[in-house]
């Protein structure tokens, strides 16, 4: 696990190859107008409109079967979540858009997304409230209905938190440097993760455990941010960071620890083919841990999935005219201490999937995952994973 920058220059280096074996001489105009995050708010499914305010959501439902070490570990049926969105146009330049996402049957209600953008021109808006945080370009578009497989990847729930959304303002456009290039960028001041990075997860170090802030626990605004530049439609390459004070070193004025931040940084990458879709990211965190503290808490973390989507059966079912079918394969890692041996899982997952209508997918996995704790002693798992996502 310790060549993740050789698997981050492989990614890019394919993703570059397909690009070129590509036909570039296609004509821009004939292409689709692209959303500004395919997949993000501004491009979902609205099913039902009421007035000026479009209506929509998802929902999913899972089964699984799980086993480790040759042990029966869980068999189940999950409510896993349902999703409520809005897209308003106030007027010609507000926007309104929200998301409420209950989990478990109801047993966790959370805003996922609660913002109010001013367009002032194509390259200059501006946003606040509840954002999705742009670490990353999977937790700006993770919806289910959208994602081929039943988990999202590794990397982004045990490391970058996804779905991640933090209170906070800031801007966003866009720029057009030819007629088939594009380069988005947004930028934000949010409140950050809090000291639950390191006391709020018995695993050490971990940032989902520290997200979550509604109001600042240090005064200390952090800046999360994404650039993106896509040189056509079917490529674009992401870098994205998030960076501040996590700990809350005053009381009432009076300083009782230094400040510690705490950064993450993000490369993804998603190129779509004529026959396929290829993408990945590759994350990094890295937290400033108190003196004397270094052993038991991970300053350093490290992470990647890679991904290949081979979509085939189009039309095979006549009946079902917009049906079609997909296989899948994912790869992924998490190292949570690279500074150590152990403290680390690694999955891969094939998948199959049926789509009767673009917007609901059936979803089959087999997921192979391996686990090292603290001490570098290895824990086997398998499961097999049956699921349906549709927007609605």
């Amino acid at each position: 696990m310790r060549n993740y920058a050789l698997v981050a220059l492989a990614m890019l280096a394919l993703l570059a190859a397909a690009a070129n074996a590509q036909d570039d001489t296609q004509d821009a105009a004939a292409e689709p107008e692209r959303p500004f995050v395919r997949g993000g708010i501004g491009d979902k499914p609205f099913i039902t409109r009421a007035g000026s305010t479009s209506l929509g959501g998802y929902t999913e439902a899972h089964f699984r079967y799980e086993r480790e070490e040759g042990v029966l570990d869980e068999v189940t049926f999950e409510p896993k979540r349902i999703n409520l969105f809005t897209f308003t146009s106030v007027s010609d330049r507000v926007r309104v858009a929200s998301e409420i996402e209950f989990e478990e049957g109801g047993e966790e209600i959370v805003i996922e997304l609660a913002t109010v953008d001013f367009e002032l021109s194509n390259a200059l808006s501006f946003r606040a409230g509840m954002l999705l945080s742009p670490i990353g370009k999977f937790n700006l578009a993770h919806d289910s209905p959208a994602n081929e497989l039943t988990d999202r990847p590794l990397v982004s729930t045990e490391l970058a938190g996804v779905a991640l959304s933090e209170p906070g303002m800031g801007f966003f456009g866009a720029f057009y440097p030819s007629p088939t290039s594009r380069v988005t960028y947004e930028v934000y001041a949010v409140n950050g993760f809090n000291d639950g990075v390191l006391v709020g997860d018995e695993g050490g170090t971990r940032l989902p455990a520290g997200k979550g802030t509604i109001e600042d626990n240090n005064t200390t605004p952090a800046i999360v941010g994404r650039v993106a530049y896509s040189p056509d439609p079917k490529l674009e390459v992401g870098v994205s960071g998030h960076r501040g004070q996590y700990n809350s070193n005053s009381i009432e004025g009076l300083e009782v620890d230094d400040s510690r931040s705490l950064g993450l940084y993000v490369l993804d990458a998603e190129l779509r083919l004529e026959h396929g879709t290829l993408r990945g990211e590759i994350a990094q965190a890295n937290v400033d841990i108190p003196v004397g503290f270094t052993d038991l808490f991970a300053e350093n973390q490290l992470g990647y999935y890679v991904e290949a989507v081979v979509p085939f059966g189009a039309g095979w079912i006549r009946s079902i005219p917009d049906s079609s079918f997909a296989a899948i394969a994912r790869y992924g890692q998490v190292d949570f201490n690279t500074d150590v041996d152990g403290d680390s899982v690694a999955r891969i997952t094939l998948g199959a999937n049926f789509r009767p209508h673009p917007d609901t997918a059936f979803k089959l996995d087999y997921q192979r995952t391996r686990e090292r704790d603290g001490f570098n002693n290895a824990a086997n798992a398998a499961a097999i994973l049956f699921s349906v996502a549709s927007y609605f």
